[in-house]
């Protein structure tokens, strides 16, 4: 075995310098790690193609007119159930199995169960799509896939935490980096949630507030802490030197832990609830200034000072992408949990363009920022840095179209609503944006399709380079 302990004594690497050829592809060091990555990157740019074809659907609604499958209200949950089970969760899923095993100078448990819910995860999300396009939706939000696909997903996230959750337990490496805290955080409640939230039999105004109980959690406790467990992993190493402050860091772990939970109910302000439901949200949608502001922080002193490396690395680049969209996306809503903004702006686009900050901003650059990330340090692969430089400019032009054309939307239609006027009354006014949305989307989908191409030959058709050995590694000073 050899282990590779980085100059911070956070990051460690163990596993055979040359696998045995005897050991199954499933079996092999960092299997589970690839087959989740990469499936997260092809659902990444089939859930970005069907947001396009919505996009389209919203100013020229008879495009794909005819195809019962193909209709919005189909389209619209899978594009949905994909970007959350299928992109993100791939993909964030693939950079904790990669993470795991280095933060605790142990194998994973078992690479081949990594590797086998993998593929079980992608069929099933697979058939569950197809049950949704076939008119066998739920027609519930974030719920949409039916049985018994949605509880085959929680059985698996069973079994993911198992193996994650086993390999923490034997670790050599005694210390608990905060990356592993925010896994833990992630593995550990979402069967309880996700189990509420798809199963209950609730009703009316109950049945909204489990809802939404459900999906924040869904966003918050489970995308949003594996995506900072994955920037608190990359961004020291990208920049070669420890993160800023290890008790910040807590302080927004444990803070985002407490509050987080009890955002879902902002989304039903003004509904026939119970006061104490909306106070409780609205206060915890306000605290959560703490640990964006911890977030903040943290990630800001350990990048500052580091232009030189954000000029030339451009999977940094993606990271600090991904560190100022959250900060955005969880500021943003903070001020929209505020009732009088809630009660003007909530049902308009304005909500639309915050959520895809978080998700086309956080999530997008988050899993592209680990997978440069995974090619240039562990892979040892070099990608094409003009096709990179164009897929980080698509990206983020794209991005920033598609936020500012939804919120400009959302205020009109906001302002309209106040002063009297119908949802009708805004159509034609918003039709310009929802053209500007779908350019926008087109944009980012562009630049999806240079990055699979560029990671697709990367790993095809690598540069050779010499061959690691336990001499080569002494001879580099790298303890073995």
């Amino acid at each position: 075995m050899t282990s590779i302990q980085d100059r911070n004594n956070l990051v460690v690497i163990s596993k055979p310098v040359n696998p045995s050829p005897e050991l199954l592809p499933i079996d092999r060091p960092d299997s589970a790690a690839q087959i989740w990555l990469y499936s997260g990157i092809f659902w990444m740019s089939v859930t970005m193609l069907i947001g396009v074809v919505e996009a389209v659907k919203l100013f020229y609604p008879e495009f794909l007119q005819g195809v019962p499958a193909l209709a919005y209200g189909r389209l619209r949950p899978v594009h949905i159930n994909i970007g959350l089970f299928g992109f993100m969760s791939m993909g964030y899923l693939g950079a904790t199995f990669y993470m795991v095993p280095r933060l605790t100078q142990t194998p994973l448990f078992s690479e081949r169960l990594g590797s086998l819910t993998a593929w079980f995860w992608n069929f099933n999300l697979l058939a569950g799509c197809l049950g949704i396009m076939m008119g066998f939706s739920k027609g519930k939000e974030y719920t949409e896939i039916p049985f018994p696909f949605d509880m085959t997903i929680g059985i698996l996230v069973i079994a993911i935490a198992g193996n994650l959750f086993s390999t923490i337990t034997l670790r050599q490496e005694r210390r608990v980096y905060v990356s592993l805290w925010y896994i833990l955080l992630a593995i550990i409640p979402f069967p309880i949630y996700y189990t509420l939230g798809n199963a209950s039999k609730f009703s009316g105004i109950e049945d909204a507030i489990i809802n939404w109980f459900y999906s924040h959690n869904l966003f918050g406790i489970w995308l949003t802490t594996l995506g900072l467990a994955t920037l608190y992993y990359i961004v020291p190493k990208q920049v070669g030197k420890p993160l800023y402050s290890h008790t910040i860091s807590f302080v927004g772990f444990w803070t985002l832990a407490a509050f987080y939970p009890w955002n879902g109910g902002h989304h039903v302000i003004w509904g026939p609830v119970p006061m104490w439901v909306m106070t409780a949200s609205v206060t915890a949608s306000i605290a959560m200034f703490i640990p964006t502001c911890a977030t903040m922080i943290n990630f800001g002193g350990t990048a500052w000072g580091t232009w030189a490396i954000m000029k030339r690395d451009i999977g940094y680049r993606f990271s600090l992408l991904a560190y100022a969209c959250y900060v955005g996306a969880s500021l943003w809503g903070t001020v929209l949990a505020v009732m009088s903004l809630n009660a003007k702006l909530h049902f308009t686009n304005m909500t639309i363009a915050h959520v895809h900050l978080g998700f086309l901003g956080f999530g997008v650059p988050g899993v592209i920022a680990f997978t440069y990330f995974y090619l240039e340090r562990s892979l040892k692969l070099k990608y094409s840095r003009n096709l990179a430089e164009w897929h980080f400019w698509l990206t983020m032009i794209g991005i920033f179209g598609y936020v500012v054309s939804m919120g400009i939307s959302g205020w009109i239609e906001g302002s309209a609503w106040e002063a009297g006027g119908s949802p009708q009354s805004t159509m034609l006014d918003k039709y310009p944006y929802h053209v500007a949305r779908a350019i926008s989307g087109l944009i980012v989908l562009v630049g999806q399709f240079l990055f699979v191409g560029n990671v697709y030959k990367t790993v095809n058709y690598p540069i050779d380079l010499p061959a690691i050995t336990p001499d080569s590694l002494q001879k580099s000073g790298v303890k073995s």
